[in-house]
């Protein structure tokens, strides 16, 4: 890929989910800085405590949300998922 057709990447903070800002439209600005979500219902939560969605995860944290995504991708979805 060039520069001029690289797609650029964000990640959902309330989810996880890997979304593309050209093409989402659930999006806020918080602090000076643009964030984009999957849903309406990701834009919801960060909306009500974006504190708790941009505080750094420790790193039992992180590795908890790592294999719950390695579940996801091996196992599917079981029920509603938080956001769809």
């Amino acid at each position: 890929m060039t520069a001029a057709t690289e797609v650029v990447k964000s990640r959902d903070l309330v989810c996880g989910t890997s979304v593309n800002p050209s093409e989402d439209a659930w999006m806020t600005s918080y602090g000076g800085e643009d964030f984009h979500f999957c849903s309406e219902r990701c834009l919801a939560a960060f909306k009500k405590n974006p504190a708790k969605y941009l505080k750094p995860k420790g790193f039992f944290a992180r590795f908890l949300d790592r294999l719950a995504r390695a579940n996801q991708r091996e196992f599917g979805q079981r029920g509603p998922g938080c956001c769809h």
